[in-house]
C-alpha cells in the first residue's frame, strides 16, 4: 500500500501548475476569442484538457530524462513506472484529439497532437539546442491558442497574429530565465543561448526578440487601421509598451527581478490583445458578462 502510496505521489509531482496552467489558460483565451454564438463549452474544456495532458507528459518526460539518462536529479520514479505513464498519457492524448477531430475537425487535433510531439522531444532533443530550447515552449503555447480557437471557429489571420506575438514575447522572456539558470546549465552541458553566446549576448538577443514583438504588435494594429485585420488599432499599438516595458526591464533590471516583471507583463500584453481583437459578439465578453452579474448577485444576495 506505502508503495502505490509513494508511486501516486511521484507522478502527482509533475503536475506542475506554474507550467500548464498559461498553457491550459492561453487555450481557454483562444477559445473565447470564437463569436459567442459558436462558443461550446464542452469543446473548450476539451481542448483545454487536452493540452494539460500534453503538458503533463512532457513532465513525465522531463523526468524521466533528467532523472534515469542523464542523472541531474534524483528520479522520483522507477524507469517503468516513467515508461508507463509517458505511454499512457500519450495515449490519452491521442485518443483525446481523436474526439476533437471528429466534433471540431483537424486543426484543434493536429494542435494537440503537436504539443505531444513538443512534450516527447523537449527532452532529450530540444532542450539541448539553444534556439529550440528558447522557443518550443512559446511555440507551444501559439500553438495551443490557435487549436482552441479552431475547435469553437474558423481560424482568422488576426487570430494567428495574437498567436505569433505571444509567442514572440515568451521567446524573449525564455532567453532572461535561462539567464538564471546558467551557471548550472553549463555544468551539465545545456546549450542554451547564454550558455552558447554568453549573458551579454543572450541579452541582446532578448532586447532584439522583444523590439522585433513590439514593432509586430504595431505592425497588427496598423493592418487593423487599414482594414486587412479585424483588430482595434490603438489597443494593439498600444500592447507594443509591454515588450519595449520587457526589453527596459532586461536591461536595467537584474536577472531574476527583470523576469518577475516580464511574466506579469506578459498578462497585461494577453490582455491588451484580447480586448483588440474580442468585439461585442465575442465569446469572451458574454463570459465576462455572466461573471459580472454572478457577482453582483452574490454581493447583492
Amino acid at each position: 500500500m506505502a508503495r502505490v502510496r509513494d508511486g501516486i505521489a511521484g507522478i502527482l509531482a509533475y503536475v506542475r501548475p506554474t507550467f500548464m496552467l498559461p498553457a491550459v489558460g492561453i487555450s481557454a483565451y483562444g477559445g473565447t476569442l470564437a463569436p459567442a454564438a459558436e462558443f461550446e463549452w464542452g469543446t473548450a474544456a476539451l481542448h483545454a484538457g487536452t493540452v494539460g495532458l500534453a503538458l503533463f507528459v512532457a513532465h513525465l518526460r522531463d523526468g524521466f530524462v533528467d532523472g534515469h539518462l542523464r542523472g541531474e536529479e534524483a528520479p522520483r520514479l522507477s524507469v517503468a513506472t516513467f515508461r508507463g505513464g509517458i505511454r499512457l498519457g500519450s495515449a490519452a492524448v491521442i485518443v483525446l484529439s481523436a474526439i476533437l477531430a471528429t466534433l471540431s475537425g483537424p486543426i484543434p487535433a493536429f494542435s494537440t497532437l503537436l504539443l505531444l510531439g513538443l512534450a516527447l522531444l523537449h527532452a532529450p532533443y530540444f532542450d539541448r539546442h539553444p534556439l529550440t530550447v528558447t522557443v518550443d515552449y512559446p511555440i507551444g503555447i501559439g500553438v495551443a491558442l490557435i487549436g482552441a480557437h479552431a475547435a469553437q471557429a474558423t481560424v482568422s489571420g488576426t487570430v494567428a497574429a495574437v498567436a505569433a506575438l505571444v509567442a514572440g514575447l515568451l521567446a524573449g522572456i525564455k532567453v532572461g530565465i535561462d539567464r538564471l539558470d546558467e551557471s548550472f546549465d553549463r555544468s551539465i552541458g545545456k546549450r542554451t543561448l547564454p550558455v552558447a553566446f554568453g549573458a551579454a549576448r543572450a541579452e541582446r538577443i532578448a532586447a532584439g526578440i522583444f523590439l522585433l514583438t513590439a514593432a509586430a504588435s504595431v505592425g497588427v494594429g496598423l493592418s487593423g487601421a487599414a482594414g486587412l485585420l479585424s483588430v482595434s488599432p490603438g489597443l494593439a499599438v498600444g500592447a507594443a509598451s509591454v515588450p519595449v516595458a520587457c526589453l527596459l526591464a532586461t536591461v536595467q533590471l537584474p536577472p531574476e527581478r527583470a523576469v518577475r516583471v516580464q511574466m506579469a507583463l506578459t498578462y497585461a500584453f494577453a490582455a491588451l490583445l484580447f480586448l483588440s481583437v474580442c468585439d461585442p459578439q465575442c465569446a469572451g465578453v458574454a463570459v465576462a458578462e455572466r461573471a459580472f452579474d454572478a457577482l453582483s448577485g452574490s454581493i447583492s444576495g
